[in-house]
């Protein structure tokens, strides 16, 4: 394992700097049981052998498209029941939300994690009633890099992806090898490089890179050089600033009706249809 470096640890490590964090967790957590008893939910269905290898899943209705939400935690924390929020906005916009949790680090190596992500998918297949029309990967900071994973490397063969939408995320894993961190992921610079999506070949489909401009250099950097190495590959990107908005308070859009993200993702999801004429119904 690399030293820690002392700049590269304030850009990654800084829970402790933010004390809003107890609240948002907080708030996000009354929200998340409200979406699921006012939700239709189906609750920790199984796609793996890990107890941790469960989903759940808000259905919005036939054919209605999927967007998939990751959750962060650097792949060491968290699970889903703390993000089933997300469901109300994008449900209301009609489309079904599947939030899966899934083992973490240092138990399971995080190759493990990473090769392991898209496993889900094909049980979500066959949770719907019927095939989604699309779907779409999202997820927050490590959920980020694992929606990046989700999209470049688990594509749903039978139903086309139309975006990837990562929040706040991590997409060069090699900087976290100097930092505390590794403690946990005990990763070499590289196996870090193995394991980043910007030195994966780029899927056929949009990118919108959310990232808030009150976040750290580091973490803006990497939804800027993400968004910058999709576009290099002749596909649509965007980087989506949301203005006054950190790692933690940015999540907190998704709690207003009026989302800039749930807009991002109709967005997204719009110019898939125009394009395709997929999902009209």
């Amino acid at each position: 394992m690399n030293g820690q470096n002392s700049s590269t640890e304030c850009g990654y490590v800084f829970r402790d700097r933010h004390p809003e964090r107890t609240d948002v967790y907080r708030l996000f957590d009354e929200a998340s049981a409200a979406a699921r008893s006012s939700l239709i939910c189906q609750r920790n269905v199984v796609y793996g052998a890990h107890p941790r290898e469960v989903f759940d899943l808000f259905p919005a209705g036939e054919r209605a498209p999927l967007v998939v939400f990751v959750h962060g935690g650097y792949w060491q924390s968290l699970d889903k029941d703390r993000y089933s929020f997300v469901a109300s906005v994008l449900v209301g916009r009609g489309f079904s939300v599947a939030l899966p949790s899934y083992p973490l680090a240092p138990e399971t190596p995080i190759e493990t994690i990473v090769t392991g992500i898209g496993a889900f998918l094909p049980a979500i297949l066959r949770a719907l009633p019927t095939p989604p029309a699309f779907w779409i990967a999202t997820g927050h900071s490590a959920g980020g890099h694992l929606a990046a994973t989700l999209a470049m490397r688990s594509p749903m063969a039978s139903v086309p992806l139309a975006a990837c939408v990562p929040i706040s995320g991590i997409f060069d894993v090699e900087p976290l090898a100097e930092t505390s961190l590794n403690a946990a992921l005990g990763l070499d610079r590289e196996r870090a490089a193995r394991i980043s999506p910007i030195r994966w070949p780029v899927p056929h489909c949009r990118l919108a890179a959310i990232v808030g401009t009150d976040e750290t250099q580091e973490f803006r950097e990497q939804s800027q050089r993400f968004s910058s190495y999709w576009s290099d590959s002749g596909q649509h990107a965007e980087l989506v600033p949301m203005h006054g908005k950190n790692h933690y308070t940015i999540l907190c859009d998704l709690l207003e009706e009026r989302s800039e993200i749930a807009e991002e993702i109709v967005r997204m999801a719009e110019a898939f249809r125009r394009e395709t004429g997929r999902g009209r119904h």
